[in-house]
């Protein structure tokens, strides 16, 4: 027993850092995340009340240099979101520092994203290609979807919520984020309350040798999201 656990922590960690590299060859900025405690079901971060536990950041160190969360003095902790970084050397001694840490993608570079509840997710993904429309990689969470698209202007995405979000229903659905300029999502195969994340549509190419992933335009795919989020909370208000 304990040989096959120790054996399935080496894939695990193993598995972290390939895809951490990937990101970095990718040029996808990336850093290690605040981890989750699976036998304790708590996030590293020493708060009872994070929003979303083993899939985030670690905070700024504090200007005082003092350790960060609780019983963390003199304990090794996470970079923060703004040192995210595309060196495949750095992206190798921070998980060799931090082995079962989450992928913590920084957006708004090179890639950004907008998430859904995994319900509007699935619908949106099946909808998408019954209407043919490619999608880039998308994350499954558990509880939420990601789907990843190119960097987009705050400008461009206000005017599609407005489109089809306040003109067509009123309202721009509260269950849809947007992770654009300083934003963040953690990626594959990071570990969080309820398992580890996985991609429901894996990163693809464009062409044989491209040097990063195809991704979406953000006006690609939006209309779909904020039309599935809109029906799930529908049909979850009159159940």
């Amino acid at each position: 027993m304990l040989r096959e656990i120790l054996g399935r922590r080496r894939r695990e960690r193993s598995a972290l850092l390939s895809a951490a590299v990937a990101c970095a060859q990718w040029r996808w900025a990336v850093v290690p995340g605040t981890g989750f405690d699976r036998w304790a079901c708590t996030c590293d971060c020493g708060r009872d009340d994070c929003p979303v536990p083993g899939a985030h950041p670690a905070p700024p160190v504090p200007l005082d240099g003092t350790a960060r969360g609780p019983g963390a003095a003199g304990a090794a902790t996470p970079p923060p979101l703004l040192a995210a970084s595309t060196d495949e050397r750095m992206v190798r001694w921070w998980w060799s520092r931090f082995p079962d840490a989450p992928i913590i993608l920084a957006t708004g570079r090179r890639v950004a994203a907008l998430s859904v509840p995994e319900e509007a997710g699935v619908r949106a993904l099946t909808q998408l290609r019954l209407m043919g429309v490619r999608t880039g990689p998308v994350v499954a969470a558990p509880g939420r979807y990601g789907f990843l698209v190119a960097p987009y202007a705050l400008d461009e995405l206000a005017d599609l919520l407005d489109r089809y979000g306040l003109d067509r229903y009123g309202a721009v659905p509260f269950t849809l984020r947007c992770h654009g300029d300083d934003g963040y999502l953690a990626l594959p195969p990071s570990r969080a309350p309820g398992g580890a994340l996985r991609w429901a549509v894996a990163p693809e190419a464009s062409v044989v040798g491209a040097p990063a992933p195809w991704l979406p335009q953000v006006a690609d795919l939006v209309r779909t999201l904020v039309d599935t989020c809109h029906s799930v909370t529908q049909v979850r208000r009159s159940a």
